[in-house]
């Protein structure tokens, strides 16, 4: 097969909802796959590297979480940052980017951006918990079963995806994280959008709905790996198909992190 023969037969309605996870970047990975090259993608052998890098983003949290110090100040507690957290966000960063175009390095730079996320995740996690004791077992807890439901409803053919589906959930994800985009480049003037992190009617509800449109975008994932699967994809794009779930889990847990925070303040 063909790179323009994948072309045509990959599925058009994922669109560009995970960075990794659409048409356009799979094509681009199957042109770097040799002509004799082995096209055994399969959608068990997605799912298997997926949860293998779920291990290491928990591995990563976990030593995170361990690197926080907690102290005491007039008599509160508080958490004090490791000093080496701001090198760990550009890392990264830097690994996020080059995980969107890395299919032949998936297998490396998926496993080590895990470990780098999972870090600043777990960094995250102790301070939310130290502020909300329990939440962060919530935020999983919620994030395992999440996903579990929504690929055992789309496993078992109760949970199909649309081309209108898929269109609004596109829509939506895109502009929430523009909203995001230049509310953080607005604070750097000074200037916050507090009515997204505010225990608002409006807050809540827009949190309520990026919960939503995470828990839709699974299903809209779960089709692309199998139709990716299902054309003759290399091998080596397994690799990079659990780096975009991973992506889609990692939104999720923070989207169920943030509601809770937002419904106990």
């Amino acid at each position: 097969m063909t790179a323009d023969t994948y072309a045509q037969q990959a599925p058009k309605a994922t669109g560009p909802s995970n960075p990794a996870l659409n048409p356009s970047a799979f094509e681009r990975g199957w042109s770097l796959a040799a002509p004799d090259e082995k096209m055994g993608m399969t959608v068990g052998g997605t799912y298997m590297k997926t949860g293998l890098l779920v291990i290491i983003l928990i591995l990563g949290g976990a030593f995170g979480w361990s690197q926080v110090s907690i102290v005491q100040v007039r008599g509160a507690d508080m958490a004090l940052q490791p000093s080496w957290t701001w090198l760990m966000v550009l890392l990264t960063l830097g690994l996020g980017i080059y995980g969107a175009v890395a299919f032949r390095s998936a297998a490396i730079v998926g496993p080590l951006y895990a470990l780098c996320e999972g870090t600043l995740l777990g960094i995250a996690a102790a301070f939310y918990n130290l502020e909300y004791d329990g939440i962060v077992l919530q935020a999983i807890v919620a994030t395992v079963a999440v996903f579990a439901a929504t690929l055992l409803l789309y496993s078992t053919g109760k949970l199909r995806v649309s081309g209108k589906l898929a269109l609004l959930v596109i829509v939506g994800i895109t502009a929430i994280a523009l909203i995001w985009l230049v509310a953080w480049i607005l604070s750097w003037f000074g200037i916050y959008f507090r009515f997204l992190y505010a225990p608002t009617p409006l807050g809540i509800g827009l949190s309520l709905l990026i919960v939503v449109l995470g828990v839709l975008n699974l299903p809209i994932n779960y089709q692309f790996v199998e139709h990716a699967a299902a054309v003759g994809s290399p091998k080596f794009m397994e690799w990079y198909g659990a780096y975009g779930l991973l992506l889609a889990l990692i939104w999720m847990y923070i989207s169920i992190l943030r509601l809770l925070a937002i419904l106990r303040r």
